[in-house]
C-alpha cells in the first residue's frame, strides 16, 4: 500500500529552505512549512501547488516564538499524524531546535532530522 510521505521545515520560504520546500514537493512529499515572511511564503505554496498539483500548507509564524512553533507542530500532528522528515533554521532562530521535541513522537523511525543554514 502507497503512503503519504510528510517533509516539515521549519524557514521554508527562502533561500536554503526554500529549495528545500521545492526539492521535496518533487519528490512527491507532501509539504508543510514556516515561516515568518507571509508574502514570500504565501508564493511559495501557491507556486508548488500549481507545479505538483498537491495541497501544500504554508504557516505563518516565528520560529524565535514557543507558541507559534507549538501551533505549528499542533496543526501538523493534526492534518497528517506523521512526519517523514523535519528541517528548521536554527542559524537564524535559536528556538527553532524546539520543533524537535514538538514533533519528536511523530517522526518515523528513520526520518531525517537535520538543522540548516
Amino acid at each position: 500500500m502507497w503512503r503519504k510521505k510528510i517533509c516539515v521545515i521549519v524557514g521554508g520560504a527562502k533561500g536554503r529552505g526554500s529549495s528545500l520546500v521545492e526539492e521535496y514537493a518533487g519528490r512527491k512529499y507532501h509539504i508543510a512549512f514556516m515561516d515568518i515572511d507571509k508574502d514570500c511564503g504565501k508564493r511559495l505554496k501557491e507556486k508548488m501547488e500549481r507545479e505538483y498539483g498537491k495541497k501544500v500548507f504554508f504557516f505563518h509564524g516565528d520560529a524565535d516564538s514557543e507558541e507559534d512553533l507549538e501551533l505549528f507542530a499542533g496543526a501538523v500532528i493534526g492534518q497528517y499524524r506523521r512526519v517523514d522528515c523535519l528541517y528548521y533554521r536554527e542559524d537564524i532562530a535559536e528556538n527553532a531546535k524546539g520543533i524537535e521535541g514538538l514533533l519528536r513522537d511523530y517522526l518515523k523511525n528513520d526520518g531525517c532530522i537535520e538543522s540548516f543554514c
